[in-house]
């Protein structure tokens, strides 16, 4: 997702090297949370216990293996040597969420950022041995993963300010060997706000269109091991946003298929409903078998726009 350094002048830190982190960074996840969690030090020990296998104590002194101790907002757990401070609060993440948002060109971590309203870290607590942070991140991570629970809606790494929005996906990488893979990963197609008279994308659009028969053909012609995918104006009126849709029919001048993205504004669809689009509504559209791909007239433009803003 790239480096976020809007976060980190937002948040008076210096902006991190475009290398990875800085010589002394905070080891930590932070989620974006719809709304505040609810937590307290048995709740904490025993979520702890589930993700990391293992029993925790509530209290306890510093030569104990395992603890949990503390209240809202703040609250210490120790895991064998290490220790970790877990903060709940019930605001924002940065002082201002919409100067914030407003820096963001992609639309999904805009709207991530506008829409939380609390914010859970987990923080180590203390420096950690290089040698010793890829444990340290497998145990922030399980434990991101296991507090984030369905109010979710972004993690940030504030060692990288790289930020990602927070699924299915994501908490199965949280979960996994190395985490902080979660962040190069793109399980969403990115959505970024284009004018409709920049005649860069006028002209892709133009040759996805004038090309359409290509696609029709290969469809007809399609073999088990291709995928089929049209990029479509989708809504009513004035609400409607261009999204994917993995292409299981052609009739009459209709597309058929199901939504393969969420949208960002409608809310009477989501990724995995079936649609019909009429062909003059399509924007681009591609098809593959894996190792070639054809069309997708619109994303490299796209990309150079992101790039721009």
């Amino acid at each position: 997702m790239g480096l976020w350094s809007w976060m980190w002048g937002l948040l008076g830190r210096d902006e991190p090297s475009p290398h990875g982190p800085t010589e002394q960074p905070l080891n930590a996840l932070v989620m974006f949370l719809a709304h505040p969690a609810d937590l307290d030090a048995e709740s904490i020990a025993r979520t702890a216990g589930r993700a990391l296998g293992r029993r925790f104590a509530i209290g306890g002194e510093s030569a104990q293996d395992a603890f949990v101790s503390g209240e809202e907002p703040s609250f210490v757990l120790k895991h064998g040597e290490h220790f970790f401070l877990i903060n709940t609060f019930p605001r924002p993440y940065m002082d201002d969420p919409d100067s914030a948002a407003a820096e963001i060109g992609e639309l999904r971590l805009r709207k991530a950022v506008l829409d939380h309203g609390a914010w859970l870290s987990i923080d180590l607590l203390g420096e950690a041995k290089r040698a010793e942070l890829p444990e340290v991140y497998r145990i922030i991570g399980k434990l991101a993963a296991a507090l984030a629970g369905d109010e979710c809606l972004a993690v940030f790494s504030p060692a990288t300010a790289q930020l990602s929005l927070f699924d299915r996906e994501t908490a199965r990488l949280l979960r996994s060997d190395n985490p902080l893979d979660l962040f190069e990963v793109h399980n969403h197609p990115p959505v970024v706000p284009v004018s409709g008279d920049d005649p860069r994308l006028k002209v892709a659009v133009a040759r996805a269109r004038k090309r359409w028969p290509e696609f029709v053909a290969a469809f007809e012609e399609r073999r088990p091991s291709q995928t089929f995918a049209v990029k479509a104006r989708i809504g009513d009126g004035e609400v409607f946003e261009y999204m994917w849709v993995a292409v299981s029919g052609l009739e009459h001048g209709f597309i058929y298929g199901k939504l393969d993205n969420d949208p960002i504004e409608l809310t009477s669809i989501c990724c995995g409903d079936r649609v019909r689009v009429h062909v003059r509504e399509l924007n681009d559209w591609l098809f593959s078998d894996g190792d070639q791909v054809a069309g997708g007239f619109t994303i490299e433009i796209l990309r150079k726009i992101q790039e721009e803003l």
